[in-house]
């Protein structure tokens, strides 16, 4: 169990942030992105260029052979996206439709699978389909495609995207304050922190990139392959956010003793009403599925952290 030898003082603690604020090159920017997730793919003649959408099989070779994670079939490439290597898709460009090419590629010093940074390899790359991209245009069609409340025109569309972008803001300046204020409570303080406790945060920030990826329809072990990366790497990567963590909740649960918070039992109970109304379930199957204590914890240092966050001052800059 960690210990904290020192708590720092976590009342009036004075932070900078930055002031954020919604131009209107912010709206036309945000309209660029909506309008072009919202592009066509037209299927083309020619040869690949940059900014096409194009459909490959490839396969990666060291040393004459096939690495791990460096072949597929049937896979989906913007030209220029940055999804692969440096020089993979600047050497496609040029390609036809039935061509195979070798590309005399190498990866990063840094690349995340030992046994491929820095190393030279080939990759064979054939192309089966070319598509460019036709961006939709900004009218009432695509404004009502969104189906959004009170939004029927343009204007209605530009002042709804305004409005998600000071939202966006909010949040990252609400977000910005936490991390600020926490981040001189983890300096001022000596905590002692156990290696148990560092694990389980570990696998907490394990368990949400996984979760994240399920919401988008792909598997832990997928990403890890097409990032180049094996789960020693997701692991260092995600390491020094799990050991902050491991600090900030000893720091945490030392301010709930010092300051003698505790949840009620009403409070706990409303709170699982909000989990029932918001994961459409029945009480009872919340109540089954979940650690009441555990839950309590969490509440408790919701508490704490409201309590150093209200106390705090923050400059804008």
């Amino acid at each position: 169990m960690s210990k904290v030898n020192q708590l720092g003082n976590y009342k009036g603690i004075e932070v900078k942030v930055t002031s954020r604020q919604v131009l209107d090159e912010d709206v036309e920017k945000e309209i660029q992105h909506l309008l072009s997730q919202k592009s066509q793919l037209v299927e083309k003649e020619g040869t690949v260029e940059n900014g096409d959408v194009t459909t490959i099989d490839f396969k990666g070779l060291k040393d004459g052979v096939a690495f791990d994670g460096g072949t597929a079939e049937g896979y989906q490439l913007e030209i220029g996206s940055g999804s692969f290597i440096p020089g993979f898709e600047e050497q496609m460009i040029g390609m036809k439709k039935g061509e195979t090419r070798d590309l005399n590629l190498t990866f990063p010093e840094n690349y995340g699978v030992a046994d491929l940074a820095g190393a030279d390899v080939i990759f064979q790359v054939t192309v089966h389909h070319i598509a460019s991209k036709v961006q939709a245009q900004l009218d009432e069609e695509f404004v009502q495609s969104f189906q959004m409340p009170d939004v029927e025109t343009v204007e209605d569309f530009k002042k709804k995207v305004r409005e998600s972008l000071e939202n966006q803001n909010e949040q990252a300046l609400r977000a910005e304050k936490e991390n600020r204020v926490l981040g001189v409570l983890i300096e001022n303080s000596d905590v002692e922190v156990d290696e148990a406790d560092i694990q389980k945060a570990l696998d907490q920030h394990v368990q949400y990139v996984s979760n994240e990826l399920a919401g988008q329809g792909m598997a832990l072990e997928q990403y890890l392959q097409m990032m180049g990366m094996d789960m020693d790497a997701l692991h260092a990567q995600l390491m020094p956010a799990a050991k902050q963590q491991a600090i900030f909740e000893a720091i945490i649960d030392e301010i709930i003793r010092v300051e003698n918070l505790m949840t009620s039992d009403e409070d706990v109970d409303r709170q699982v009403d909000l989990m029932s109304q918001q994961y459409q379930m029945d009480k009872k199957d919340i109540l089954e599925k979940i650690d009441l204590e555990g839950l309590r914890r969490d509440l408790n240092r919701i508490q704490a952290s409201q309590l150093i966050l209200n106390s705090a001052k923050f400059i804008m800059e």
